[in-house]
């Protein structure tokens, strides 16, 4: 089954968020505090990520959807979201974190994932993800913020493209990329010339006492420098 990449339209937002979902929950954990939802979600949760991830989108002119489709079946099996900064830019992550996101009225409506429903520990955990891409990425640089594929596709090389597209226009500008990878995903960036650079542990109760029943928040920082043309 061939598979070809493409730029997304906005057409095609429905269609990745329902393949974001099956890919990242219930077992990603950042990525349920970033988008809480019931498993599986409701589509009054798929909607509203849809017009969250279009609203941003069309706000932020640096950043470049991309979806892989099954040319046998014309159906998109896998996306990224690539952002890419061509000077420095200090306002770029913000110091406080307001997680207007939490959907509040999805509350008993199945399991939505640890913590969702706290504002403060949910700010907590995105400031100290900003803050590390304050700290590493203000200059120039390229930026994978989220990449998955449909389960079913899995091994067939559709990672690969979308992680390949972004290097290599990293590669024509000069800049270096980032992502932050699940242990999961760590195989594949390895393979594109990212290297680990920090296991990022985040355990709420050190923080907080009370907030040593969501758990922690694991994920590992990846760095790849320009490759010379």
């Amino acid at each position: 089954m061939p598979l070809f990449l493409q730029k997304v339209v906005p057409e095609d937002l429905e269609s990745l968020v329902r393949i974001q979902y099956t890919a990242f929950h219930p077992t990603d954990p950042l990525h349920i505090l970033i988008y809480p939802s019931p498993v599986p979600p409701t589509e009054s949760i798929i909607q509203k990520t849809v017009s969250r991830t279009l609203n941003y989108w069309t706000s932020t002119p640096n950043l470049t959807w991309l979806k892989i489709v099954d040319s046998t079946t014309d159906k998109i099996v896998a996306g990224a979201k690539w952002m890419f900064w061509d000077e420095a830019d200090e306002e770029r992550w913000e110091e406080s974190v307001d997680p207007t996101w939490i959907l509040a009225e999805e509350k008993g409506k199945g399991n939505a994932g640890p913590g969702v429903e706290d504002k403060e520990y949910v700010a907590w955990v995105m400031g100290e993800v900003y803050r590390r891409r304050r700290e590493r990425m203000s200059g120039r640089a390229a930026l994978l913020d989220i990449c998955f594929t449909d389960p079913e596709y899995h091994r067939r090389g559709a990672g690969r493209m979308l992680v390949e597209w972004g290097t290599r226009r990293a590669d024509e500008l000069g800049v270096g990329c980032f992502v932050e990878a699940s242990k999961v995903g760590r195989r594949l960036y390895e393979g594109c010339g990212f290297v680990e650079k920090e296991d990022v542990v985040l355990e709420g109760g050190r923080a907080r006492e009370e907030w040593g029943k969501y758990g922690m928040v694991d994920y590992l920082w990846m760095e790849r420098v320009v490759k010379q043309r």
